[in-house]
């Protein structure tokens, strides 16, 4: 399944880069893209994960929020 999600925090391609890295270091995480503009993140996921769980790994990477806004 695909979901879309919103971004704060990011202000250049490494941060990016950070948190697609974060993403894809949780389980059931096939895949995730991340943008810069707008800050958002479309990720693939083998089975649902609660937004708090993203949240949580993105904090550790850096001041990153995370916000659901759609499934796809």
């Amino acid at each position: 399944m695909k979901k879309k999600y919103e971004l704060a925090g990011m202000s250049c391609g490494g941060c990016v880069n950070s948190v697609k890295q974060a993403l894809l270091q949780i389980p059931n995480v096939e895949e995730a893209e991340v943008y810069l503009h707008p800050q958002s993140a479309i990720i693939t996921m083998s089975k649902l994960i609660d937004v708090s769980e993203l949240q949580a790994r993105l904090s550790k990477s850096g001041h990153y929020t995370i916000k659901e806004t759609a499934s796809i």
